[in-house]
This record gives C-alpha cells, structure tokens and sequence, in this order.
C-alpha cells in the first residue's frame, strides 16, 4: 500500500512509479526495476517535486498597498485560478504549473500561447501569500514577466524553449516536469542497454571538481552564470566540469570566510565552501557528505548530528561546550534569504555565531540589497574557465551585473573587456549584442545598429536584437526608426509585453492617436486578461481621445 512520509508525499512501490513520474527516454520504472529503494526514497524528497503540472496551494486573498491591487486564489481539486484588480478593472488567470516543492515556497506559471509567463503572488511557507520576489515595489504587477529557459533549469527536468526566443516554448513545454535521475547520474541510454558499473555516473566517484559540479549545476547561482560561446546552461551533463560549459562569476569579497555575505537564495555550495570544515577537509567534504538525495531522513537533527560526528568523533561531545542535540540549529542556522522574497534558507557555511551575527544576518538592510554588504564590485570566477573564454566571459558578467545595478563602472569594465575580447569572437552573437546594448545607452544609434546588424546575420528571425534596435533608436530620439523596428520585433513575435507599451507612448507622441488606440487593441487580442492592455484601450478610445 502507499504510505506517506512526514512532509505529507505519497510514496508508492516500485511497481506502479511509473505511472506517476516520466523520465526523458525511460521511465521511472527503467529505474526502479534495480534501484526501487533509491527510486522510492528520491520520490519522497522535495528536489523530485521542483515542478508541477497544476496550481498548488491553497485558497486566499492578498493586498498588494503599493500598487492598490487585490488578489484572490481560488483553488480546487483541478486548477487553481488567480484573480487580479485593480482601478475598476479585473482579470483572471489559470494557473499552469507550480514551481517549487512547496518546502520554501511556490511560483506559479501561467501560459499563454505557447509562452510562460510569472505570477505576481508566491505562496511561502510559514507565511503565505506575498508578492513574488522582484515584484514587491512594482506599481502595475501583472502576469507578463516572461519565464527564459535558465529560469526553468534547476525546477525543470527538462524544458523544450524554442531557440530565439524569450521566452516561447513547444507543446508540451517540458519532455520532463520534476528533476530527474539524470540530472545528476547523467545519460542513461548505455546503462539500460549495459547495465555494469562505469555505464552510469557515480557523482561521489568523480574527481572533486566534477563531483561537486553536479551539485553546483543548481545550488551556485553566484552573481552572474555566463555559458561559454555557442553553449547553454542546460548542455552540462554530470561528470563535466561546469566550467566546460558555463563559468559562475561571484563577487570577490564572497570569497572571505571572515566576513561572509548576506545569505542568498541559490548559494549553498558558496556557503558550504567558505565553512572551516571544507577548507580544512582536504576537497573531502562535498554535499554528498551530508546529503542523501534518495532519502528524507525522519528524524533530520539526529541524522545531521550523526553525519557530524562522522568526522568530528564522538570525543567532540566531552570538549563541547554545553552539548546539544542539534548541530545544526546552532552552526547551521535559517535566515531570511536576499531576493527570495519570505523565503527562510539553512546557511550552509557551518560557522559559530555570536547573537550580533545572527542579528545582523537577519537585518533588512543587509538582506534586501542585490550587491554584498561590503560594496565590492569586483567580479571573479568561482572556477577559472578556458583560457580562451576567460576575457569575454567576464566582460559579460560585468556588463550582466553592472546593468542589474545600474553601476556605470561595471558596465565600463565589462565593455573594455568584451572591445578587447571581439578580436578573438568576431562573429559572437552574445558578445556582439551585449557591446551594441552598451553603445544604444550611450545614443550611439550607429554603432549600435551595426553591432546589432551583425547579430543578426548569425540569428535572422531573433526579435530580441530587433527590440534591441528599437531601444537604441528610441534613446536617440530617432523615433521611426524605433517604430519600424518595434513592429518588426512584434512580427517575429506577437507575445512580447514591451514592444506594445513602447509603440503605444511613440505613437501618441507623434500625435498618432488612431495607430496608438490601434496599438493597443492587438496588445489585448495578445494577452486578452492584461489589465494595462485593457485600460489603454479605454483610454484611447475614440470618445476618450476626444476627451
């Protein structure tokens, strides 16, 4: 009989897994045939739940004050819908898919089309409904914050995203919904067909920079993930280094063990790594040593605390001051996490902290910013990638970040790196268009144009370089230009927000009232629920324009 496990899961035998959970290229019961122990006891775990085909949580209402605007979730055994309103004018949308084991917190995805796009309310644990993180000073939130392929990586077993596009994926959008076995064991075609040993990766057989690797795919999210040219986040395949394939820059100040950052949501192998008990293990002490993904302990604080007294021994409890059970509600405490909206994180950097620490760690100021604590701007791998991609890549997390923060001295630094990086990537689209978005800023429209033209000798049909042209006509003022470009950008793809709002403010600046309200009327078609579609269509009615 199923039974449930203590975070309320069904566990099912092996025997009918699968029916219930659908791996690329095999089944669940591929696997359990000769691993239904490990099958079950991964099923039962949160990472096998990262993404569900339905709206989970429960029923509710949440005001959002900034923005004067209401909500109401209302859910049933089938879907969930959310209700928006503000102004007079309301909206609802039905939920596609829940991101998230609902151990922190659940996203939700809504689809239109064949894109997927954000909610603005996160349902979080021990707190409830609340804005999604990003979302919390925004003064007109609505569901058009497009969901990009590297958003999906680490909730999704596999997304299908069409290559060009922002946010546009095939039917169905995912091969596979929850993390799979093969996320972390690699490809399992020779295995099935060989089943011995060496046919299928042992993570904890890898060499130390592979093995944790296949942890930091997910759990190092650092401030910038930049793929190496030609290459994707999702191309890591575990027994790779993840530098093969993308380099994670951090800031350098996060590298100090004596004066940490604040907490994050996507940082526990940078914590774990600044912890006494890795930097003195020699490169023993890897997530696995901890960490069992094919079982959820039921008892959590005497199994972490046999875990520590694997290495520390048992004569550490005659030493210990005032011995508790729980190692890991004193060294490992939970606090709020920076950009996770109420999210509460365990900080993996296993430390002894006084009440001051502990308060400060806590402290709003320090949590809310985006940047560390200590205002260092200086970008440095979390492991060195190729030589050959060190400079470009850099230059694009420099460029990333210092756009994120508004910092002209990133921004600067990035671009000197990326001029001096072309003569070795003429023809890089990234690189390309990431020095044409630096120049547009600058109202270098020409300059501008012509990087972006080369961006699109390599990608014909990417509305993203045509919206690219737009913004750099637009910041110079050269506004048919920026027209033609933004209704080129609408061709290639009806299901972009921006483009609508943009053309909308060019064409009433020029007095093109009718091309305005015209505007306006495919941007509902488009998104029909959009309450800013429906109240510029109001607005620019004939009646009102007159008005």
């Amino acid at each position: 009989m199923p039974r449930k496990t203590k975070l309320g899961r069904i566990c099912l035998p092996a025997a009918v897994l699968s029916m219930v959970w659908a791996l690329p290229a095999l089944s669940a019961n591929s696997c359990a045939r000769c691993h239904p122990k490990e099958v079950e006891g991964y099923l039962s775990a949160p990472m096998a739940h990262s993404l569900a085909p339905t709206g989970l949580g429960p029923s509710g209402t949440f005001y959002h004050p900034i923005s004067s605007t209401r909500f109401k979730i209302m859910r049933s055994d089938a879907q969930m819908t959310q209700v928006i309103e503000r102004g007079g004018v309301t909206s609802q949308y039905r939920i596609a898919y829940s991101i998230g084991s609902g151990a922190h917190a659940f996203a939700y995805i809504v689809q239109i089309g064949n894109h997927l796009f954000e909610s603005p309310l996160s349902y979080y644990a021990g707190y409830g409904w609340g804005m999604s993180p990003g979302y919390e000073k925004l003064e007109d939130p609505d569901f058009y914050r497009a969901i990009r392929p590297q958003c999906l990586y680490c909730h999704a077993g596999e997304a299908r995203p069409i290559p060009g596009t922002l946010n546009a994926y095939q039917d169905p959008p995912f091969k596979a919904e929850g993390i799979d076995c093969q996320r972390c064991h690699g490809p399992a075609e020779a295995h099935l067909r060989d089943p011995v040993r060496g046919s299928i990766i042992n993570p904890a057989k890898l060499a130390p920079r592979a093995r944790d690797s296949v942890c930091e795919q997910c759990h190092l999210a650092g401030a910038a993930r930049i793929p190496n040219p030609n290459r994707q986040l999702s191309d890591f395949r575990a027994g790779e280094n993840l530098e093969d394939v993308f380099t994670v820059y951090v800031y350098r100040s996060s590298r100090d063990p004596a004066h940490p950052n604040a907490l994050t949501v996507i940082s526990q192998s940078q914590q774990l790594a600044l912890s006494r008990c890795a930097r003195q293990s020699g490169g023993r002490l890897w997530c696995g040593t901890c960490h069992d993904p094919h079982a959820v302990p039921e008892n959590p604080v005497a199994y972490y605390r046999a875990r520590c007294l694997s290495c520390h021994g048992a004569a550490l409890l005659k030493t210990h001051p005032k011995p508790d059970e729980d190692c890991i509600g004193c060294h490992m405490p939970r606090l709020p996490a920076a950009r996770g909206g109420h999210t509460i994180f365990t900080d993996h950097r296993i430390a002894i902290y006084t009440s001051r620490e502990l308060a400060e760690l806590r402290s709003a100021s320090l949590l809310n910013s985006s940047a560390p604590a200590s205002g260092d701007d200086v970008l440095v791998p979390w492991h060195d990638p190729p030589t050959k991609f060190a400079e470009r890549n850099l230059g694009l997390a420099y460029v990333r970040v210092g756009s994120q923060l508004e910092s002209f001295r990133m921004v600067r630094r990035g671009y000197n790196l990326l001029f001096s990086a072309g003569k070795n990537f003429p023809n890089d689209p990234a690189l390309l268009r990431a020095l044409g978005q630096i120049v547009s800023g600058a109202k270098n429209e020409a300059a501008a144009e012509a990087l972006f033209e080369r961006v699109i000798a390599a990608e014909p049909d990417s509305a993203l370089v045509y919206y690219d042209m737009a913004l750099a006509a637009e910041t110079a003022g050269d506004t048919n230009t920026a027209i033609r470009y933004f209704e080129k950008t609408l061709q290639l793809d009806p299901l972009l927000v921006d483009p609508y709002r943009h053309l909308g403010r060019l064409y009433a600046a020029n007095h093109q009232f009718a091309l305005a309200h015209r505007n306006y009327v495919r941007f509902l078609k488009a998104f029909p629920e959009n309450l800013e579609a429906k109240m510029d269509v109001l607005k620019t009615s004939e009646p009102a324009a007159r008005r």
